[in-house]
């Protein structure tokens, strides 16, 4: 692995860290719903943001920790696609943590549900694997 690849894993994970940070700073300044006691007019975009925050910041942390997981599986030797491959698994554990807070936000999640997005985001990344040979 060379001093590039410890570069870009450090940065997201930095970047990750920060975004973090970023989503703790924001959701405890703002309000996230509107009641009778304490009016927000924006608490619809708040938690849009809260959710656009949370999937951002566990992509960023995902994708180092799936680079060097590969990396490690693989007797510590980066092949062609690594990155790629990260990535992906990043966007992936992004978009299930959008999709779940989107459907606990709608009052739609369930176990069944949550299992379904799970085994979804997995089989989307079997089939991508299958053709990364």
């Amino acid at each position: 692995m060379s001093a590039r690849n410890r570069t870009r894993v450090g940065a997201l994970i930095l970047a990750g860290i920060l975004a973090a940070l970023l989503l703790v700073a924001f959701a405890s300044n703002t309000c996230p719903v509107e009641t009778n006691a304490q009016p927000c007019p924006g608490a619809a975009r708040n938690l849009v943001i809260g959710v656009g925050l949370a999937s951002t910041a566990v992509g960023l942390l995902v994708a180092p920790f799936a680079f060097l997981g590969e990396v490690m599986a693989r007797r510590r030797i980066v092949y062609r696609g690594a990155w790629g491959r990260a990535g992906r698994r990043g966007t992936l554990a992004g978009l299930m943590v959008a999709t779940l807070s989107g459907l606990r936000l709608g009052d739609a999640l369930s176990v069944p549900i949550a299992l379904f997005v799970l085994i979804l985001a997995g089989v989307v990344e079997w089939f991508f694997a299958r053709n990364d040979r």
